[in-house]
């Protein structure tokens, strides 16, 4: 099996502010604050939300010996020479359903007609299956021994006293939630959610609905990112589109900085005389006690993102390329608002992949981070004249496949470093 090594920092000559993914990463995250305020949240509006507290089992699931299927609950030592030879015939002495109570105690040579998910009576340590017995008015016949607990749980069998359910931090889904309501709660404290807010800039974007301008371009960066925050489980304090205007973006940018743990841009982010997000963020940096993060990253898509750290919230700034804003929000922004939110594991996520098909145009000169599909250990990249360009097509991946600089082409077969996505 041929082998491309995982990405290695290169060594960043004269352009310090020019960082490598994971150190721009762990800067974003060394300025973020996770929040501190909590909701009381009925357990059917928590899903998807971070767990604000540490909760413990205080009753026993099930509370009460529990019998697992339909059936006849009886004692082992009474059937255990039972065979199709010798069948032994026990009377019924009782009918137990679920929801009911334990009935009487079970003595020797008695069983009892039992439904699944009703107490098991005292005595009784196994339970037959209704349909390998036969019954008449002398009783139920059985043909065939059972092993003590055979089809019963015992008390706490499932959830112990005692047990972790929930850790603060944790991700709330719907098996957890549904153990919080076997222990009786009908709500749960959650970390509120992280507030965002999206400044797309230029002068040729018009919002979607609008006539297009002569020269003018739809705003796709809006509606592709606006759509993952909430899909992140942000609050989205603000969207906006603003001009080319050094003023207007100062003002936008500075009123979402006090409503926002994050504020994100599109565009002006490069060398240009019109790229103002640049001189801004570090305008705006260095007047409210903060300071710039990084101003490009060392792969593509994506290499024209900054973040600056400013006052008590964090600008991060996305290339006017909707591609490249997505792959740098997926790689950045992502990790970024689940630790705002409180979530224990934030970071990226990585795996090695088996290349399923090739992909034969690597560069020299650059890191590349391209979207794929996995499935299980297996990795399809689509043809890279699919890929620039077409937002759309990223809806069938899920991760990126990390191509380090110099790297050969990429065949079948190939075993490749993948971040998930």
């Amino acid at each position: 099996m041929s082998f491309c090594p995982p990405y290695a920092s290169p060594h960043i000559s004269g352009k310090k502010d020019i960082l490598p993914l994971e150190k721009a990463l762990a800067a974003l995250l060394a300025c973020a604050r996770p929040t501190e305020q909590t909701q009381l949240l009925p357990l059917l509006e928590a899903y998807g939300r971070v767990s604000a507290a540490d909760i413990c089992a205080s009753l026993p699931q099930p509370p009460f010996d529990r019998a697992q299927v339909d059936g006849y609950a009886l004692r082992s030592a009474d059937i255990a020479l039972a065979n199709p030879d010798f069948p032994v015939t026990l009377p019924v002495v009782q009918y137990l359903y679920a929801g009911g109570g334990p009935g009487d105690p079970l003595l020797p040579g008695q069983a009892a007609r039992i439904t699944t998910g009703a107490m098991m009576p005292q005595g009784a340590d196994c339970v037959m299956w209704q349909e390998d017995t036969t019954v008449d008015s002398c009783g139920v016949t059985i043909r065939h021994k059972l092993s003590p607990g055979r089809n019963c749980h015992p008390c706490g069998h499932d959830v112990a006293v005692g047990r972790s359910l929930v850790r603060r931090g944790d991700v709330l889904h719907s098996g957890t939630l549904g153990l919080l309501a076997g222990q009786g709660h009908t709500h749960t404290y959650v970390y509120s959610s992280p507030t965002v807010s999206m400044l797309s800039t230029g002068d040729e974007l018009c919002p979607p609905g609008h006539p297009l301008p002569r020269g003018g371009i739809y705003n796709i960066s809006g509606t592709l990112l606006g759509v993952r925050l909430q899909n992140l489980g942000a609050s989205v304090q603000s969207m906006s589109t603003c001009p080319d205007n050094y003023d207007k973006l100062r003002r936008h940018i500075e009123t979402m900085l006090g409503q926002s743990h994050l504020v994100i841009t599109t565009g002006g982010v490069s060398w240009g005389p019109r790229d103002l997000i640049s001189r801004l963020a570090e305008e705006l940096a260095a007047r409210h006690g903060g300071r710039m993060l990084f101003r490009g990253l060392h792969m593509k898509p994506g290499a024209m993102t900054l973040g600056a750290a400013v006052g008590n919230s964090v600008l991060l700034g996305l290339s006017g390329n909707p591609v490249a804003a997505a792959a740098a929000f997926e790689l950045l922004a992502r990790p970024l608002i689940r630790k705002i939110s409180g979530r224990a594991r934030y970071g990226l996520q990585r795996q090695r992949g088996i290349m399923r098909n090739d992909f034969g145009s690597c560069r020299k000169d650059a890191r590349r981070l391209m979207m794929a599909r996995l499935e299980g250990t297996e990795v399809y990249m689509r043809p890279e004249n699919e890929s620039i360009g077409q937002p759309a097509l990223w809806d069938d991946c899920n991760c990126f496949v990390d191509i380090p600089a110099g790297c050969p082409p990429l065949r079948r077969g190939m075993e490749v470093d993948v971040i998930l996505a």
